[in-house]
């Protein structure tokens, strides 16, 4: 996977980078940033990868948040971080994508708000992770050195947010 991550990485792919790498053996999937919000031009910029990249190259969004924009305007998987920990609503924001039913998804983007706020707020990494813990799939520490958790405060933060969400796993 080409996994674009200019947040973290501090670099910037081009479409010329992409469509080189693409054509790599075994580089099946593009992880993109978050699309623009206007639906028309997220959509127009995954017709215009589509036409760099090789057919067999999947088109995946990334940044939770953004995963009903990406999703809606065509792209073929969602990276999400927490698809693992909480699957329920990451199946429902999919599956409404997938079906056609747009508004669906973004109002199940929506609801998670608060949720979003918090990976904005801390980093989703850190957000999952202490939610991970506080629903008893991991230890309270389970981040590598020298990634640090949440404080004890944010923890309740993210318990409050939890629970007001009904997550489970």
């Amino acid at each position: 996977m080409i996994y674009d991550n200019p947040g973290t990485t501090h670099f910037a792919f081009t479409d010329e980078l992409y469509a080189r790498l693409a054509r790599l053996p075994r580089v099946a999937s593009l992880k993109i940033p978050p699309l623009p919000a206007d639906p028309a031009r997220a959509r127009a910029r995954v017709e215009h990868l589509r036409r760099l990249l090789p057919a067999a190259v999947t088109i995946g969004t990334s940044g939770d948040a953004a995963a009903a924009r990406g999703l809606n305007a065509g792209c073929d998987a969602w990276y999400s971080v927490i698809g693992g920990t909480f699957p329920e609503p990451a199946l429902a924001l999919t599956r409404a994508a997938q079906a056609g039913r747009h508004r669906q998804a973004l109002e199940e983007s929506r609801r998670l708000e608060p949720l979003w706020d918090l990976f904005a707020r801390h980093g989703s990494l850190r957000v999952v992770a202490a939610a991970a813990a506080h629903l008893g799939l991991t230890a309270r520490r389970n981040l590598p050195l020298p990634l640090r958790g949440l404080n004890a405060e944010e923890r309740a933060r993210l318990v409050t947010v939890v629970e007001q969400l009904r997550l489970h796993t």
